[in-house]
């Protein structure tokens, strides 16, 4: 038996350490590794894909979608594939980035928009501070996200 392949709308479960279980959806191959989306949306026990499925499509986010080693944690059995669902519509989101050092910032801040970096400055304005950290984040790391709410990156974009 072949190795399965992933494909853009897999919906895949992320095992948490009390017990419950969250949910991603892999939704755009960026140059940078593959993005996902992690549900809002946590259970406990088998549910069958069609009431899941359900469920999801009217899920809200955590957060924003993030770049993340999606196929290294499938591959590793860390996350399971469970279904797939279309993805209506996808909007790149964006990411910033600087160089830093302990979460302090170094340089100028970019702009990742899918294709290029573009410059934006010393200060990072507003309305970029809701944007992802451009990180590829591993697997055990964002699991930690999820159920900690912790994301490292807030103290260099947010101040927090």
């Amino acid at each position: 038996m072949g190795r399965k392949r992933i494909k853009i709308g897999d919906v895949f479960e992320m095992p948490l350490s009390d017990g419950r279980v969250a949910y991603g959806q892999y939704v755009f191959l960026d140059r940078m590794g593959p993005l996902i989306r992690v549900f809002d949306l946590f259970t406990r026990g088998e549910v069958p894909w069609e009431q899941m499925a359900d469920q999801l499509r009217s899920a809200g986010l955590l957060f924003p979608p993030v770049i993340t080693g999606l196929f290294a944690a499938i591959r590793a059995g860390f996350w399971r594939i469970i279904g797939h669902l279309l993805i209506d519509e996808f909007t790149y989101p964006g990411f910033v980035s600087t160089m830093h050092e302990n979460y302090r910032q170094l340089s100028d801040w970019f702009l990742w928009d899918g294709k290029e970096s573009v410059r934006l400055g010393r200060e990072l304005q507003e309305e970029y501070k809701q944007m992802e950290f451009l990180a590829g984040w591993d697997p055990h790391g964002l699991v930690h996200r999820i159920e900690t709410g912790e994301n490292p990156y807030d103290k260099l974009i947010r101040g927090k």
